[in-house]
């Protein structure tokens, strides 16, 4: 039996894909990837920005937030960002999860700050990228890799993506 596939931000797994040529390793998906296959997304790089690039933040509205450069606002990546989310959400019908980089203006959930004529305005958004997922697949498990050092939300997680997996796969005979 194959094990379920769960997305992951590409960052949390070592690979130096974050703008600043970087990575952001979790060690947690070590115990993932006993139960899960770790399929690798990077937004940002897979919409065609290099690395490294000028860094980006969530800006002008919570409801519908742009991406806009955190250095230099002349910087405006919503539209790619967005067309990409448009071409991705099918390829992602295969997944029983996701786990996404926290604050990210791409991935976070929930916990991204916004703002607003330079002023933070509220630091629990969710990133361009993790709202197209949730606006496509609202029944699908998704954390963010802090959340998985906790030891009940870790297990839930993983019992949600099984879950998951079995309401999508026809009873076998």
């Amino acid at each position: 039996m194959t094990k379920p596939k769960i997305g992951v931000s590409r960052c949390l797994l070592g690979d130096t894909v974050r703008y600043d040529g970087r990575s952001k390793p979790c060690a947690m998906l070590n115990k993932l990837a006993v139960h899960f296959d770790l399929i690798p997304i990077c937004p940002e790089v897979e919409a065609g920005l290099p690395i490294p690039r000028p860094p980006v933040q969530l800006s002008g509205s919570i409801e519908q937030p742009r991406l806009t450069g955190r250095d230099n606002p002349d910087i405006d990546i919503t539209g790619l960002m967005r067309d990409y989310c448009l071409k991705k959400m099918p390829e992602l019908d295969g997944l029983s999860g996701f786990v996404l980089k926290s604050q990210s203006p791409s991935c976070g959930l929930n916990s991204t700050p916004v703002f607003i004529e330079g002023q933070c305005v509220t630091e629990i958004a969710s990133g361009v990228f993790a709202r197209a997922i949730q606006a496509s697949y609202p029944n699908l498990p998704i954390i963010e890799e802090t959340r998985l050092d906790l030891p009940d939300a870790r297990t839930e997680f993983i019992k949600s993506v099984s879950t998951h997996r079995t309401r999508k796969c026809p009873a076998q005979p």
